[in-house]
């Protein structure tokens, strides 16, 4: 059964039943991760092969400074069919890049390591945001990228029928890291879950006074507290490494995103004003 979006996004409509659990989460320890990569390797390879030796379940990396040669990557854009509230853009090339900001989320899709990357660049003057195809990417000059290596919870690709998308969903792991104290959790946000509201909840249930937030994902238009709002309600999104939210009710989540018309905004999201529109997948950390 299809269902219209509440509120101002009414008209966005996702073609499957609704997913009772909104905010689904797993408790994990995440520990501080730093990798050299080096030049003209496979990225993908590269990760997946030192994910696999240092025995994380997942990973959530920064790949900020990463040089990149020509890749590919695609943009949001307009469905093109009715099951979809949203679909891609043709696939772009990009020449070559350092990434100025990126976040990689590591997991299980069809058995092999996968990532879903989104990255904002700078190539001949121009700035991009884009959602980057994992297999297309070659370390350009050894560089370093540091994040979180997770153990207890896993982000596995799977269908999600109400959005027909097949998207990162988490699990727990009941083998692996068990015996680690617990400091942090996964998430995956359902549609027009909104996002400042959803990490304070989150938050709550971490049950600390502090958390870093880590992530990426989509959403259906937003307000700033600091910028014009982004209109537009197919939209992807990247959580800068600043993002924070605390007991006090304080949240400090500035994002970039990129709108279906290829409009980048920046800004801190306004609580109760930032609707997911597919997914966010995210990794909360006991700020200390």
């Amino acid at each position: 059964m299809r269902r219209p979006a509440p509120g101002h996004v009414s008209q966005i409509v996702h073609p499957g039943p609704r997913n009772d659990d909104r905010r689904p989460y797993r408790l994990c320890n995440a520990e501080k991760v730093s990798i050299v990569l080096p030049a003209e390797t496979s990225l993908l390879k590269s990760l997946a092969d030192w994910i696999s030796a240092a025995g994380y379940d997942s990973a959530v990396l920064d790949l900020a400074g990463l040089t990149l040669g020509p890749f590919e990557y695609v943009m949001p854009d307009r469905a093109i069919d009715d099951r979809h509230a949203a679909w891609y853009s043709d696939t772009k090339v990009s020449a070559g890049a350092t990434l100025s900001d990126a976040v990689a989320i590591f997991g299980k899709r069809d058995g092999h390591w996968f990532a879903h990357i989104h990255a904002y660049w700078t190539e001949n003057g121009e700035t991009h945001l884009g959602h980057l195809l994992p297999e297309s990417l070659h370390v350009g000059a050894q560089s370093r990228v540091a994040g979180h290596g997770i153990r207890g919870a896993q982000f596995v690709s799977r269908p999600d029928p109400e959005t027909e998308f097949t998207l990162f969903r988490v699990t727990g792991s009941s083998q692996n890291g068990s015996d680690l104290p617990v400091n942090a959790l996964v998430t995956t946000l359902a549609p027009f879950e909104d996002l400042p509201t959803s990490v304070q909840g989150l938050r709550e249930t971490l049950g600390v006074a502090a958390v870093r937030v880590v992530g990426l994902g989509s959403l259906a238009g937003t307000e700033f507290t600091n910028a014009q709002p982004m209109r537009g309600l197919i939209s992807e999104i990247l959580l800068a490494p600043e993002c924070r939210a605390r007991s006090d009710g304080g949240t400090n989540l500035p994002v970039r995103c990129v709108d279906l018309n290829g409009n980048l905004h920046a800004g801190h999201l306004r609580p109760g004003s930032a609707p997911t529109l597919i997914t966010c997948e995210l990794l909360l950390i006991a700020d200390d």
